[in-house]
């Protein structure tokens, strides 16, 4: 590790020996799988995008906002930054230079900060159209959205001015915080950013759902009683209620498993980068780094297929979409 004018510079090996260390077979099966990653990422994010901006297909305008942003974060990150990591994958090290080294990890770090807040967001949005019956107006979005993309460029730029570091991680075939060295300006940095983009959101997000679960149940037992006033939603008729409570139970599990799809990709490499701040194991067990950097990646796709396999809406919505894009394509080759 060298350290250039207070810039950091990444060691990292360029002789066959190195290459050989990841193994031929295991650098051709993660670039696959990472290839295929990032195409149905790029292709997925930019579908729901283009359906949720021309066919508006959820009712709520606020959520709508929400999700079109997530869409589009996750586009330019699966567009923008994994392809540098599938080329360098297949080659077995980084190839693409230091600037785009400090480039990849801004832009990954940045997006993913902002994909992890704004789960919180959608969080409360549900919170507070639920359980307060407050729902949120499309201005007030587009402030928290405005202070979450803030938050996220903030955090992204620190480490190119001094406030931390970026470097490689795992086989140098991705790039990331320099986790493992710890002095006092990157253990701030890192303390900060960890509270911020991933556990205040959880919080929110336990402290959300505890209480729409809470409401769920509550609704569930009136129903069983063939009361007409729902708990906590508004006194409609039963069948009024009964057809409402099961559109929000969908839409609240929907939203819940796009978010357990995020935190089921993004944890392991959280807890991996935690021992890798007070143990050298991950720097002796390099696969220990690149695996769950890898596998947080992915989360730019599972999102996508939870999404579009819950939401009968933006099922038909994409299926629009599809279809319209086709439709385009003849008139534009048989013209």
């Amino acid at each position: 590790m060298n350290i250039t004018g207070g810039m950091y510079t990444a060691a990292v090996p360029s002789n066959s020996t190195e290459i050989d260390v990841m193994g031929i077979e295991l650098r051709v099966s993660l670039s696959l799988i990472m290839a295929c990653v990032c195409t149905g990422s790029v292709f997925g994010n930019m579908l729901v995008f283009i359906s949720l901006v021309k066919e508006r297909p959820l009712p709520n305008p606020a959520v709508e906002m929400i999700f079109r942003h997530l869409s589009l974060a996750n586009l330019v990150l699966a567009g923008i930054g994994e392809p540098l990591v599938v080329v360098s994958l297949a080659a077995g090290k980084w190839v693409w230079g230091e600037s785009m080294r400090f480039f990849e990890a801004f832009w990954v770090t940045t997006f993913g900060l902002f994909s992890m807040m704004i789960l919180g967001l959608i969080s409360f949005e549900q919170y507070s159209r639920f359980v307060k019956q407050q729902q949120l107006k499309t201005h007030q979005v587009a402030v928290l959205l405005s202070g979450i993309y803030f938050l996220a460029f903030f955090f992204g730029i620190a480490p190119l001015v001094g406030w931390c570091e970026y470097g490689p991680e795992g086989y140098g075939v991705s790039n990331s915080l320099m986790w493992n060295n710890l002095n006092d300006n990157n253990a701030s940095y890192i303390i900060c950013a960890m509270i911020v983009g991933y556990f205040f959101p959880l919080i929110i997000i336990m402290f959300c759902y505890r209480a729409i679960y809470r409401l769920v149940q509550a609704q569930l037992n009136t129903s069983v009683v063939k009361m007409t006033v729902s708990a906590n939603v508004t006194s409609l008729s039963t069948n009024r209620n009964h057809i409402m409570l099961v559109q929000e139970r969908q839409l609240a599990s929907t939203i819940t498993f796009v978010i357990l799809s995020f935190f089921f990709a993004w944890t392991p490499y959280v807890f991996v980068n935690i021992i890798n701040m007070f143990s050298t194991l991950v720097l002796k067990y390099r696969i220990l780094a690149t695996i769950p950097a890898l596998f947080a990646k992915s989360s730019t796709l599972w999102w996508i297929i939870v999404y579009c396999l819950m939401d009968v809406r933006i099922k038909k919505a994409c299926r629009k979409t599809c279809l319209r894009f086709k439709r385009s394509f003849r008139v534009w080759y048989f013209s």
